[in-house]
């Protein structure tokens, strides 16, 4: 049987072990969007990578979560140390918009062009046509585009003549096509952006920075983790109605 001395000596070196994990374990703050509490789409998969950079890590991540804007400017004003996802602006540079981006491309999201099968209009050209998007995405366009906050209203008002084209994530619209059945649509990809986490403007490269790359390549690198990333983006499929 063991001496009491052996039991405490064991006990104690367990306990310092125990320490010393949360001594090297950094603890960081996540602003996130309230949509990811919505279990029926996707960001529900984005909250469960947050997560999973964590515990690949053994960090600590605190989550918050509020409306999509008071999220990113919570960043901006250094009350959290990151929001996820945004979509990179190739437009305005950090400066402008008041945040750096993580180093590491998280994912990315399809945009697709849709349009009248009897309206075709020149992609190469789309200033001069009555284009339309996600209100929340008008400034990554170089040219006007009209916001609109519903995609089954954008897809009916394409339908209906009073646009030219919309585009929005292939993804999220494709859904709504197929259910509205909208067999005049014509689809084609538009372009690829890519996903990103933000930082406080001056932390790409900080340990925030670093602590995202890293988890990411882990990740990337795991056949364990293949089926998260997998969830998380969806190649662009080409598809028509006949």
């Amino acid at each position: 049987m063991p001496s009491l001395s052996k039991i405490l000596i064991i006990l104690s070196f367990g306990f310092f072990c125990t320490s010393l994990t949360s001594l090297h374990a950094d603890s960081f703050k996540a602003s996130l969007p309230d949509i990811m509490l919505d279990t029926r789409d996707k960001p529900n998969e984005f909250l469960g990578l947050v997560y999973l950079w964590g515990e690949v890590l053994s960090n600590d991540i605190s989550v918050e979560y509020y409306p999509f804007k008071r999220s990113i400017l919570n960043v901006i004003s250094k009350q959290a140390d990151f929001h996820f996802p945004l979509i990179k602006n190739p437009y305005k540079s950090n400066s402008e918009l008041g945040f750096d981006y993580s180093t590491a491309v998280i994912t990315q999201v399809n945009f697709v062009l849709y349009t009248r099968k009897d309206r075709p209009i020149d992609i190469d050209n789309l200033s001069a046509y009555n284009i339309a998007t996600d209100a929340a995405h008008t400034d990554l366009f170089n040219f006007p585009v009209e916001g609109i906050f519903s995609v089954d209203g954008a897809l009916k008002k394409l339908n209906s003549g009073r646009i030219d084209g919309y585009i929005f994530s292939g993804e999220v619209t494709d859904v709504v096509l197929k259910e509205l059945h909208l067999t005049n649509i014509h689809r084609q990809l538009y372009r690829t952006y890519d996903v990103h986490a933000i930082l406080p403007l001056g932390g790409q490269g900080n340990k925030t920075d670093q602590m995202i790359t890293e988890a990411q390549a882990t990740i990337m690198a795991s056949p364990e983790y293949a089926d998260v990333m997998k969830n998380i983006y969806v190649p662009y499929t080409e598809w028509q109605f006949e």
